[in-house]
């Protein structure tokens, strides 16, 4: 059985073109278990299989394996699967990138006619991403400047996390197109009432941005409710970045008494490049 790093060098020997260096934008060559452009900037392949491309430090903070083991439990146990199928029937044929991968459950789930390549900015996530069965290229990437070749990626993926449209249509090929989903109003209502955060979650700069940038959008509601299993009733509570601004005392009743089901209400946006 090949090891992680293994199966990523093959990979990429597979899909050399498709990356580029971040720092000078050349082509790389591939040498063992490494990149490397022409300008001799050099990004290694390290045990677990992925590449830091990041100038700057990873963020191990924010969004920690502690958040994201309950996330991938909840996604694991069907959550978001009226979600996933509707994505996966807006999927182009060829390769794709998941912007903000987090750990990789969301892009485990989808069937690609193409290859899966995924990156955040949190090195816990990825990490955990590298644990999953799935054919995939992984790294640790700048949304701000992609390591990824023009033209490379049939679909953009990018499910709740930030954007960079100039990026997006630069990596993406002419066909191609970007799927953006984003939150609607009442997106884990239970959640936000538990905590006693305000129920209502205003989407609409986001989604006026997104028509902005392309000349031809599709957008779809999706709304329904999830009844959460027992046992994930407590990982329900540490899935998002809202408990960081609860306080302990909180966390401490919800923890008594949490939530039996979820909301899931988004928006899913389409734009053809």
């Amino acid at each position: 059985m090949l090891k992680k790093i293994e199966k990523s060098y093959k990979l990429l020997e597979e899909n050399l073109q498709l990356v580029r260096c971040p720092l000078c934008h050349r082509p790389f060559q591939l040498s063992p278990y490494a990149l490397r452009c022409e300008n001799k900037h050099t990004y290694n392949l390290n045990k677990k299989g992925y590449v830091n491309f990041l100038q700057t430090k990873p963020d191990t903070v924010h969004y920690t394996r502690k958040m994201f083991e309950p996330r991938r439990r909840l996604i694991e146990s069907g959550m978001y699967q009226p979600l996933l199928k509707e994505i996966q029937l807006i999927l182009k044929e060829g390769h794709l990138i998941d912007v903000g991968t987090g750990e990789g459950t969301f892009l485990q789930e989808l069937d690609v006619k193409g290859t899966k390549f995924a990156f955040d900015i949190a090195k816990e996530g990825i990490e955990m991403a590298t644990e999953l069965e799935m054919r995939s290229f992984l790294s640790l990437a700048d949304l701000t400047n992609l390591p990824f070749a023009d033209q490379s990626f049939s679909t953009v993926l990018n499910i709740f996390t930030p954007s960079n449209y100039a990026e997006f249509k630069r990596v993406l090929v002419p066909s191609g197109v970007v799927i953006k989903v984003v939150p609607d109003r009442y997106y884990l209502q239970e959640l936000r009432n538990v905590y006693g955060l305000p129920i209502d979650y205003e989407n609409t700069a986001v989604v006026d941005r997104f028509k902005a940038e392309f000349s031809e959008v599709e957008q779809k509601e999706l709304r329904y409710t999830f009844e959460l299993p027992e046992p994930l009733r407590q990982d329900f509570l540490s899935m998002s970045p809202l408990e960081w601004a609860v306080s302990p005392e909180r966390k401490e009743q919800a923890r008594k008494n949490p939530p039996m089901r979820a909301t899931i209400h988004v928006q899913l946006l389409i734009g053809h490049k």
